[in-house]
């Protein structure tokens, strides 16, 4: 494994180097700042988070748009949707880097 945890700390300098891990550090501080705020935020992301992994009893739509109602001010407001943005950003990236590897080594 020494092999792979070198190749690996090298993917993690890269990541922590790249610009949307460098984005998402920078509003996840500005986020952090504010305790009160952050506390809104984490809890917004759990909510949404139980939203989306939620099986659809036929009511999954009213509560998704209920969500978003109630949270609109929330997540318009621009520190935390900066932070939202650069999340789903460094999100995507890492879903790319894993859906990369799975297909470079063929895995079913």
């Amino acid at each position: 494994m020494t092999e792979i945890d070198n190749e690996l700390f090298i993917l993690i300098e890269a990541v922590k180097g790249s610009h949307t891990f460098k984005e998402y550090d920078r509003c996840r501080k500005v986020l952090k700042s504010d305790p009160e705020l952050k506390a809104r935020v984490d809890k917004y992301r759990e909510e949404n988070y139980r939203l989306q992994i939620m099986e659809d009893d036929g009511t999954l739509q009213d509560k998704i748009e209920t969500f978003a109602r109630d949270n609109m001010e929330l997540s318009e407001q621009p520190r935390v949707r900066a932070f939202l943005d650069a999340e789903l950003a460094l999100c995507r990236m890492l879903q790319e880097i894993t859906d990369r590897v799975v297909r470079a080594i063929d895995f079913d």
